[in-house]
């Protein structure tokens, strides 16, 4: 039997462990392309959506349904992935540098097409890492999520125009890095 979001919620907040296992299936997926578009990384994008949960069980008291549930996740999500962006464990990461940049579904992709949106992804995903954390926040929630303004305002408690502005930055660094990436494929094949 199938119950609504809402019902779950409602449920879970009561200590329905059940129900609230029903939430997390849900919207697994969803939480672990989020973490892994910001981290770049397999292992830390299943810990921090793992954690993500458990910060949801621990709060989620405290929703409020007039919120969609996914606006709140992505708000403890893009939390969690800053903090171990910011973290020592990240920056140690980046000396031993080594970050998988194959989404986990490239395993099944046969077509060429799919291959080269992928690789666009993985060179999307590291180029935003080289962005501010507003920046990559707003590129992230905005391009490639393709939230509204209002979601990415609520998620990030940006006003309108500093997400604009933000996402302009951004998409600029974005389409320098995606020009040199070219280039540079270009000249290795010539």
């Amino acid at each position: 039997m199938h119950h609504s979001e809402p019902d779950q919620i409602e449920k879970s907040q009561n200590g329905d462990i059940h129900a609230f296992r029903q939430l997390v299936e849900n919207n697994q997926a969803f939480a672990y392309a989020v973490a892994f578009r910001f981290t770049g990384d397999r292992t830390e994008a299943e810990d921090i959506t793992q954690e993500a949960f458990i910060k949801l069980w621990k709060n989620i008291k405290k929703y409020r349904p007039e919120i969609k549930l996914r606006t709140w996740l992505y708000k403890i999500i893009m939390n969690l992935c800053f903090d171990f962006l910011k973290s020592a464990r990240h920056k140690q990461r980046l000396k031993n540098i080594n970050i998988d940049l194959s989404p986990p579904i490239y395993d099944e992709v046969n077509n060429e097409k799919q291959k080269d949106d992928f690789e666009m992804l993985g060179v999307i995903v590291r180029l935003s890492k080289q962005l501010t954390p507003k920046q990559q926040s707003v590129f992230i929630l905005r391009d490639l999520e393709a939230l509204s303004v209002e979601e990415v305002s609520e998620i990030t408690g940006m006003e309108h125009g500093q997400i604009k502005s933000n996402l302009y930055y951004a998409r600029l660094k974005i389409r320098e890095g995606l020009t040199e990436y070219y280039r540079e494929t270009k000249s290795k094949l010539l």
